[in-house]
């Protein structure tokens, strides 16, 4: 199995765990808890808070994860990277998406906090 098959398999099993992790935050089904969920401060003070940017979160991770999904696909089918650059454009394919998302969603925490919705 070469490199680039290794890291494709990597990113698709790691996309799909992050999308079943995901889809309960996507549709409201994760109580406010001590483990798992988007928590902030914020979210962990309201029952509305923590409903709404957990299932943002979710729906981005989803987002995400797909998009490292493609990402990887893409690469392993062009190959445009050497074999040594392959592992680190992988990790990058799928840190950056998920980072992204969760950025969008302390951004949109903070928009709720502001509106005052709690």
């Amino acid at each position: 199995m070469s490199i680039y098959d290794k890291s494709f398999v990597t990113v698709l099993a790691v996309s799909a765990l992050l999308v079943v992790i995901a889809v309960p935050l996507a549709l409201r089904k994760v109580p406010r808890n001590a483990v798992y969920g988007f928590r902030t401060c914020a979210t962990l003070a309201s029952e509305e808070l923590w409903l709404a940017a957990n299932a943002h979160f979710g729906r981005g991770l989803i987002a995400a994860s797909l998009c490292g999904a493609a990402l990887a696909a893409g690469a392993y089918l062009l190959r445009p990277l050497p074999p040594e650059l392959m592992v680190p454009a992988t990790v990058f394919m799928m840190a950056v998406p998920s980072l992204l998302a969760a950025l969008a969603t302390l951004r949109y925490v903070r928009a709720m906090e502001r509106s005052g919705a709690r």
